[in-house]
């Protein structure tokens, strides 16, 4: 079913080191995965081994705070990555933008302009 994307995850470099977790991730594109993700790869040299070892779309989890060196898009393509996710950056930003505008209305003041929409 082309309707249907198959995102194959293993965590299994926190917990077995990263070798097992590439045989897994070739584990996941044999049976038919459509992208595969290994979970906190430690460095980009990591990226880069899991991207040259895995054959098809990767996707990267770029969490901030996390074990994973954070890059932009255009470096995650180059190393081989073709899904790149950053689940927290809009949170944390909304979050300063609501500490900013309680800041502001606890001193007395309005929230700033900029935050009108």
């Amino acid at each position: 079913d082309d309707s249907v994307l198959i995102v194959a995850r293993t965590d299994a470099r926190a917990t077995h080191g990263l070798d097992e977790a590439i045989a897994r991730a070739q584990a996941f594109r044999a049976a038919g995965a459509d992208i595969c993700f290994v979970e906190a790869p430690q460095s980009v040299d990591e990226m880069r081994l899991i991207c040259a070892a895995v054959e098809g779309p990767k996707m990267a989890n770029l969490l901030a705070g996390g074990l994973t060196p954070i890059l932009p898009p255009s470096e995650l393509a180059a190393i081989g990555y073709q899904l790149a996710a950053y689940p927290l950056d809009l949170l944390n930003a909304s979050i300063i933008a609501q500490r900013r505008a309680l800041a502001a209305l606890a001193s007395g003041g309005a929230p700033p302009a900029e935050f009108s929409l």
